[in-house]
């Protein structure tokens, strides 16, 4: 019989991975295809692809190689004689969370052309029809839970085809039978939510029954969109009876986080974004429940019933959808705002703002940390930093947005990285030309200087990083003193040597020179004209004891100064 015989297709993606069984097929040109098109795809990669016959007499498989390909030849695999344990064993199971995730997932293409979800699957006679009558759709999904199963296991992939067809012909076989014998109830487009749900609440009570009647309701919506609106109403229209709202509100949750775990579904629920940075300012607002949010106005309106759902705290399995959507949406390469790197900073604050303030066991703070980690390091790429420094007036507007972005850099690697592009800009012959010999005066470019300095010792950067920066700008402050000769022409002239003494220390901690070697020169000179015996002399006389004392003031600031910047 030919359901007797199938090919598998074995991959090895490089000399140090090991082998592994990439799909099973019951078409020997198409599993060859499939065979030619790894190796196409992937140059170090082998393939090897079986023919496996049943033997009826021995109850089991015999393989015979076919076609080997790539780097390296496939070594005999020991067999694997042990028995398929499936975690399911019953149609019941089915209905199962895990269960049904799992049924999304391997028929998920057939799901989306049909917008239907499993658990209308598992209870519409009408639906399991159709899926039956689409050709291999099915046998297929049985073969990647198969091949699934059977890849960290030690029975064959055959052991668990045999299982997983006894399981689903019980499934379908329930669902049909229930449907001959009008054992599922109905809900007519008519009738009340909160009448259905405390009808079957007061007979069976099983959830079963509730999502039949449920599934039957939404025969009539023929898109994702639709089936949000009407569960939606669902959700509007509970029964009063505490039990009862319980019993029924929690299968609105699930139906609806089921719908939108579909891309489409998900769709139907955002509407049309114009990049990934709404997509997730929407996903945000849903997750936090922020039904009033601006970023929801363009939004179809289940998006924003939803988040007033959710900010009562109504449904947590849809709220578990969305968190999963947001860290796989942050994981993703693409740009949040691809027009706009310095929206794109802009935005990557706003949203790690928010999500962490709102974090929990269902959005972990450390995932989130993990994700916008990621995300900032590909921000540190050259193709980006230079599109961000694009524009500029300048070296010192580069080291202005370099400096500002690590408010937005998450991750000590990150930050070590940023780090490095702000010392290569700090020593760049454009940085020398601009603050040594620049047209602006001397002061303004120390100010600018000592400025950006103290924004990089009250940054988060490693502790090493923010102490080399803030060591490097010192250096290059520095070469402008000695270059223009400022602190001595503060010195020069016939003043008192207290003013001289006070004007030297006015710039050490007025913000005019970067800490370290600078302003250590400024308090020595000052120091050496308090010292001095005109400056002692002056101490002495009655308007020398204010200046003395102002002198003072500033000695304990700039002692302050000093210690912050370690």
């Amino acid at each position: 019989m030919p359901g007797d015989i199938h090919y598998e297709v074995f991959f090895k993606k490089n000399r140090k991975s090991a082998w592994a069984l990439n799909e099973a097929r019951d078409d020997r040109d198409q599993a060859l295809r499939l065979a030619h098109s790894l190796i196409a795809k992937n140059k170090e990669a082998s393939v090897r692809v079986t023919k496996e016959t049943f033997d009826p007499e021995h109850r089991k498989f015999r393989s015979v190689p076919i076609f080997e390909g790539g780097a390296e030849t496939m070594q005999g695999e020991k067999e694997k004689t042990g028995e398929a344990r499936l975690p399911c064993l019953t149609p019941e199971d089915l209905s199962k969370p895990h269960a049904r995730d799992t049924i999304r997932r391997v028929l998920s293409g057939w799901l989306e052309r049909v917008q239907a979800i499993p658990m209308e699957l598992l209870h519409r006679p009408d639906l399991v029809e159709n899926l039956e009558a689409s050709g291999t759709e099915l046998q297929h999904a049985v073969q990647k839970v198969a091949i699934a199963s059977a890849k960290d296991s030690d029975a064959g992939v055959h052991g668990y085809v045999k299982q997983l067809n006894e399981l689903v012909q019980k499934s379908l076989g329930r669902i049909y039978q229930d449907g001959r014998n009008k054992t599922l109830p109905e809900y007519p487009k008519s009738a009340r939510f909160s009448d259905i749900a405390s009808a079957i609440h007061a007979g069976d009570r099983r959830a079963y029954s509730l999502r039949a009647a449920m599934a039957d309701r939404l025969r009539h919506e023929k898109k994702y969109g639709d089936k949000l609106e009407a569960l939606l109403d669902m959700g509007d229209s509970l029964p009063e009876d505490i039990n009862v709202h319980e019993f029924a509100r929690d299968e609105v949750d699930h139906y609806i986080a089921e719908v939108i775990a579909f891309d489409a579904g998900r769709d139907a629920l955002l509407g049309k974004c114009k990049d990934l940075g709404e997509t997730l300012e929407r996903l945000a607002c849903l997750f936090d429940g922020d039904h009033s949010a601006d970023a929801l106005n363009l939004a179809p309106s289940a998006a924003k019933r939803l988040a007033r759902k959710i900010r009562g705290k109504e449904y947590p399995a849809c709220r578990a959808v969305i968190a999963s959507f947001i860290l796989k949406d942050l994981e993703r390469p693409k740009r949040l705002r691809p027009s706009s790197v310095r929206d794109e900073v802009r935005l990557a604050r706003d949203l790690a703002s928010r999500l962490v303030i709102c974090a929990d066991s269902t959005l972990p703070a450390d995932a989130l940390i993990k994700a916008f980690s990621s995300r900032s390091a590909r921000l540190l790429q050259p193709e980006m930093i230079d599109e961000l420094l694009r524009h500029s007036r300048g070296v010192d507007e580069d080291l202005d947005r370099l400096i500002a972005l690590e408010e937005n850099i998450v991750g000590e690697s990150n930050k070590q990285k940023l780090a490095g592009y702000i010392r290569s800009t700090l020593g760049s012959p454009q940085a020398d030309a601009w603050y040594v010999r620049g047209e602006a005066k001397p002061l303004e470019r120390l100010a600018k200087l000592t400025a950006q300095q103290a924004r990089i010792l009250k940054s988060k950067y490693p502790a090493r990083e923010k102490l080399e920066l803030a060591a490097t700008i010192d250096t290059l402050g520095m070469k402008v003193v000695d270059q223009t000769k400022i602190l001595n022409m503060v010195e020069s002239g016939d003043r008192p040597a207290l003013d001289k003494a006070s004007g030297l220390l006015r710039l050490a901690t007025g913000g005019a020179l970067p800490i370290g070697n600078c302003s250590a020169d400024a308090q020595a000179r000052a120091l050496r004209h308090l010292k001095s015996a005109v400056g002692l002399s002056e101490a002495q006389q009655e308007d020398g004891r204010a200046k003395l004392k102002n002198i003072q003031t500033m000695l304990q600031q700039l002692s302050s100064l000093q210690a912050k910047a370690g």
